[in-house]
This record gives C-alpha cells, structure tokens and sequence, in this order.
C-alpha cells in the first residue's frame, strides 16, 4: 500500500477505476481506506453511482466503502444514485426515469468534504464504462481532477485489459497512482503465470502490486 500511496500527490483525491466490472474494486477499496485511516487521514468515500443496488444495504458497495470509513451515517452522501438494474449506471437510471450529468454527479461528489478530508471515489465498471449521460467515468476523474488508481483481477488475459486502460489514463492527462493485480478469487497454484513479472516489463515507470 504504502508504495502506491508514494508514488504520486493524492492531495486532490483518489479515482479507483477498474480494467472492467467485478474486479475488486470495492474489496481493495475498503482495505485501502482501512490503511490511511491508520496512517491518520480521513477519508471522504464516495460511490456517485451503483447500479444493482441491494435490497440488503450491506451488501452493496456504497455501504463497504463507508463502513470502512466509519462513515455509515453519510450513506446518501456517499452513494446518492442507487438504481435496482444490474446494468450500466445510465442505463440503470433511464430504466427508472432519471438522467443523471457529468456537473451533478461533480457536484455530489464535492457535498460535505471538508479540506482536511481525502476524497476518495469509486467508479463503476471499467475506465471507459457509461456513467452518466454526457459522460464515462473517465470523464467524472478528469473533471474532479484526481490521480488514480487501477484494479484488474489478476488472471490470464489481464495484460491487455491493463495496458489498453493505462494508454487511456494517461491519454487523458491524468497521473497514474499505480496498479493493483488483484488475487482475491484467484489460485495462482494452478498456472504458471505471473502477471506482475511481464507488466513490469511493459510498465517500467509504473508502481504494480499484487494483492
């Protein structure tokens, strides 16, 4: 943690982003979040947007993220768009009436934070996923300004999916933190491969670890 945390200024705040949906970024999230709260930072999450919300609050992302803020009294702060659809965000939201904007969603993200808190912002999907409807969640990091951080699962066919979306990151003009190979429903017992050793081949001047 402490290697990502190094490598770049944070004081405008953390995007974590992923190479696609369902690849740990809530579960590296709230480790993450844990970490600083231990090194004295207080931590602002924000979830702008979460489709598939649950009918069980607990299980949701938003609701992961600010317990391990200890900030589950800021939950409509936090997550302000909760749509039932497990689909794209925009999607989600036209299928229950709404229409969300790339200045909404800016806005909800800066409500409450105090300048002695770091925003720390969870997209949903991958780098390039819909988000709203004028924008992705490249777009909501590129506005706000933030450095970010990007989570892929560590598996085979990895390596395409991080490079493509670190070429993208940095396109944008936007500092990469570094990136997180995520092991937590991955046996590496039963493959021969190791991803961190032929990223960092490609990604000389980048901070990779595993977790």
């Amino acid at each position: 943690m402490n290697a990502l945390l190094q490598s770049a200024d944070i004081s405008k705040g953390i995007f974590v982003t992923g190479t696609n949906t369902a690849v740990g970024k809530t579960w590296f999230g709230c480790q993450l979040i844990t970490h600083l709260r231990q090194q004295g930072i207080d931590v602002a999450p924000r979830k702008p947007v979460e489709s598939g919300w649950s009918d069980d609050t607990s299980e949701t992302d938003a609701w992961k993220l600010a317990a391990a803020a200890d900030k589950l009294y800021q939950l409509d702060i936090i997550c302000p768009n909760r749509f039932k659809a497990p689909v794209s965000p925009t999607r989600a939201a036209r299928l229950e009436a709404h229409k969300l904007s790339l200045t909404q969603l800016k806005q909800q993200c800066l409500v409450s934070l105090r300048p002695e808190q770091l925003l720390y912002i969870e997209g949903a999907g991958g780098f390039y996923s819909p988000l709203c409807e004028d924008g992705l969640n490249a777009d909501l990091c590129e506005v706000l300004g933030l450095a970010v951080i990007l989570v892929a699962e560590d598996k085979l066919g990895c390596i395409n999916q991080v490079l493509l979306t670190v070429e993208a990151i940095k396109q944008r003009g936007l500092t990469l933190i570094g990136v997180v190979l995520n092991q937590w429903q991955t046996d590496h017992l039963e493959t021969q491969q190791d991803n961190l050793q032929d990223l960092k081949e490609y990604l000389i001047n980048d901070v990779i670890i595993t977790l």
